[in-house]
């Protein structure tokens, strides 16, 4: 007898006894006949009264809780903490760049700007799936800002509160044949047409149902919780993301304004389904304008990813030995990182401007080290030799460190990022050494302002913003002595720019 019949006698025999009112568990038809079982089609299978009584289960032990009867459930108290989140927005920034651009309000549809608007973040961003969640933030102060979110990721807020006080979710529309019993006649021609005027106004949406409940059972807070959440929202979908941001923008009074869109795919759909008057902004720099100058909880998350990010980088440094693989080094950053709660975003490691495969005694390297923690960016570089420096890469190191602290001390708002390159080329000339230096803004992104290739006639010309975080890029690449490079994070205040990191950019060196 072969494995497969073996597995199917089993399974007979369990459901024979099902049948004779010998119990069989759910364990039992694994353990005796898991090919067999993964073979047959489940629904037949928990069809069979007789079969699902041997698995432990039977249908009618749960049940589909009634309107009335999830209303008993209804409990605000329960829900407060999914708007304890703080803002991460720098609200004082957005009006001000709202006003500079004439918009009634901006509406981010990109993970990051979502997270950005309304401080909720939500594992599902990272499935490749678009426009799950978008964001409403009014001009008007007194109007209520959004957060719209796709029903079957609601409970995510549990424990990724937003600060927004209105939510809106939204399902799927409801199809023809379910609704044409509850519709009136005049409604009938719009239901499942999705091609012209059937998204227009308000079209009936599936409820949010999470109301399904195991009868007799002993409730458990978070099962009261759970079911407080479907009673407030049961009634409450929209029948796309752009129904339920339409309902926000109607609530903030801004559905005939002008909205700045980070994603500008959406402005002609929003037009399309009921908002003629709307007019839509493309917004992408005009976010990163605004996310330039950062709230006061962002410069402490910033401080958190730039200590997480140098004390990953340190260890990284630790760990660097003669013949080591440069993937080793990486892989000890992640680590670290890890540890802390943080991700990677990247760690550049090489020498003579290459990745040279493994670690060389006495030749510069430069590590350039960027990490992440709750969306926020650490950037930290330094240079370390393995064996011994030269001379000239100890100076070079010296005089990057102090041509750093002359630009530090020289930063105050309002002034250019381009005098950033002159100030330290001065001083790296009367050091007598060559160099480069720039400064970039860190946030959400580790370059954070509007900074694209393809779109370069939008730049304006950048400068320190009191609230600004940043820091100073000293790469060096010379082919036939190599490449080193220096960087921490910094901020820049009323009274000139404060370190998040340590500042220690002495060249390191680890023996050989």
């Amino acid at each position: 007898m072969t494995r497969n019949e073996k597995d199917f006698v089993n399974l007979a025999t369990a459901v024979d006894a099902a049948a004779s009112s010998v119990p069989a568990s759910r364990r039992d038809l694994l353990l005796g006949g898991a090919s067999a079982l993964a073979a047959m089609p489940l629904l037949s299978l928990w069809n069979d009264p007789a079969v699902a009584a041997t698995v432990g289960y039977d249908p009618s032990m749960s049940m589909t809780l009634s309107p009335e009867q999830l209303a008993k459930y209804r409990n605000p108290a329960l829900l407060r903490h999914l708007f304890a989140a703080k803002p991460l927005v720098n609200r004082e920034r957005a009006n001000e760049i709202m006003d500079k651009y004439g918009l009634d309000a901006l509406v981010a549809t990109i993970p990051k700007n979502v997270y950005y608007l309304s401080s909720h973040d939500n594992a599902f961003y990272h499935t490749g799936i678009e426009h799950m969640l978008f964001a409403l933030l009014p001009r008007r102060e007194d109007a209520p800002p959004a957060l719209i979110t796709w029903g079957a990721l609601l409970y995510h807020l549990d424990y990724r509160p937003t600060w927004m006080p209105s939510v809106q979710i939204f399902t799927a529309p409801l199809p023809l044949e379910r609704t044409a019993a509850n519709v009136l006649p005049s409604e009938l021609g719009r239901m499942g047409d999705t091609s012209s005027d059937a998204w227009k106004g308000d079209p009936p949406a599936f409820k949010y149902n999470r109301n399904l409940i195991r009868k007799g059972a002993k409730l458990s807070d978070r099962d009261l919780f759970q079911l407080a959440l479907a009673a407030e929202f049961a009634d409450r979908p929209a029948a796309s993301v752009l129904h339920a941001l339409k309902r926000a923008m109607d609530a903030a009074g801004v559905a005939q304004g002008r909205i700045g869109f980070d994603d500008a795919r959406v402005i002609p759909w929003m037009n399309d389904i009921g908002l003629p008057g709307m007019k839509g902004v493309e917004a992408s720099d005009i976010f990163k304008e605004v996310r330039m100058v950062k709230s006061a909880q962002e410069v402490g998350l910033l401080r958190e990813a730039s200590r997480r990010c140098e004390a990953s980088l340190d260890a990284a440094i630790a760990s660097l030995h003669t013949g080591q693989l440069i993937a080793d080094v990486e892989l000890e950053y992640r680590r670290k990182m890890g540890a802390q709660g943080g991700n990677t975003r990247w760690l550049i490691i090489n020498q003579d401007g290459l990745d040279s495969g493994r670690i060389v005694r006495d030749k510069v390297i430069k590590i350039d080290s960027v990490g992440d923690y709750l969306g926020y960016v650490g950037d930290i570089g330094r240079s370390v030799v393995v064996g011994n420096p030269t001379d000239e890469t100890a100076g070079r190191n010296e005089a990057n460190a102090k041509a750093l602290n002359a630009a530090y001390r020289a930063i105050r708002p309002g002034m250019p990022f381009s005098e950033i390159p002159k100030i330290t080329g001065d001083v790296m000339k009367q050091e007598g050494y060559n160099g480069f230096a720039a400064a970039h803004n860190v946030g959400l992104d580790h370059t954070d302002q509007p900074n694209s290739h393809a779109n370069p006639a939008r730049r304006e010309a950048l400068k320190f913003a009191e609230g600004s975080v940043f820091t100073i890029d000293v790469p060096y690449l010379e082919i036939g002595y190599g490449s080193s490079h220096v960087e921490d994070m910094m901020v820049c205040t009323k009274d000139g720019a404060v370190p998040l990191s340590s500042g220690d950019v002495k060249l390191r060196i680890r023996p050989a």
